[in-house]
């Protein structure tokens, strides 16, 4: 049997904070992602049914359609946190994004968007030894999403993310950094959520110089990943 080489061991991985950030496109090599979103997802939240994941992995049909990144501790290898971008464009026949399925109570015109300048946010999971941070994490989890996920969009030439969101994980995303804009009245989904609108070049401008380069590493490694899943 292979030995499993903890990702610390890895130099072609890129890293912020505590975590080693893993890019992939498509829906191969994502088992660790899918088992988290499996351990959040139906066993915690119920939100989904076990007997629509027979096997432990949390998936669907927009997985393939996706872009996804996992955030795994680098002093265990342990996965502590994941997120998926669907990306409009490459959905297949009879498939559209979330945002879109509730286009008609949003205060968002999909149709007037190019399909490949927009990507939705999705299945953000973290792990829940890593919600919080600790005096062992130096960096919160949900902080480290933030620059693997702007990250992402660059790669991706994406100038607009949207998010169906609980209202006050978005207050706590702003906290942090992370401007989240309200588009919509809130619906129901999985409880009262809303959709948010992302602007990547907002973002940007917001990072601070000491974490300029940890995220033009991230970028790169995007890009790597994405240029090998091609």
């Amino acid at each position: 049997m292979a030995r499993h080489i903890p990702c610390c061991e890895r130099s072609d991985v890129p890293s912020v904070g505590p975590f080693q950030v893993e890019y992939a496109g498509g829906s191969a090599s994502r088992l660790d992602e899918y088992r988290l979103r499996y351990s959040v997802f139906v066993e915690e939240r119920q939100w989904l049914p076990a007997a629509a994941s027979p096997d432990g992995l949390e998936r669907d049909e927009l997985d393939a359609a996706s872009c996804a990144f996992l955030l795994r501790d680098v002093r265990t290898g342990e996965a502590a946190a994941c997120q998926r971008f669907i990306l409009p464009e490459r959905l297949r026949s009879g498939l559209v994004t979330n945002a879109e399925r509730f286009s008609s109570d949003l205060a968002v015109d999909f149709d007037g968007l190019p399909r490949q300048s927009w990507a939705e946010v999705s299945r953000s999971t973290i792990g829940p030894k890593y919600r919080w941070g600790s005096s062992e994490t130096s960096l919160p989890a949900m902080v480290a999403i933030k620059y693997a996920s702007i990250a992402l969009a660059v790669a991706l030439d994406r100038r607009t993310l949207f998010s169906i969101s609980d209202p006050r994980t978005a207050r706590l995303t702003r906290r942090l950094g992370f401007k989240l804009h309200q588009v919509g009245a809130p619906i129901e989904f999985h409880g009262l959520r809303a959709l948010f609108r992302i602007d990547v070049a907002e973002v940007l401008q917001s990072v601070p110089s000491g974490m300029q380069r940890s995220l033009s590493q991230l970028i790169a490694g995007a890009e790597r990943a994405l240029a090998a899943s091609v």
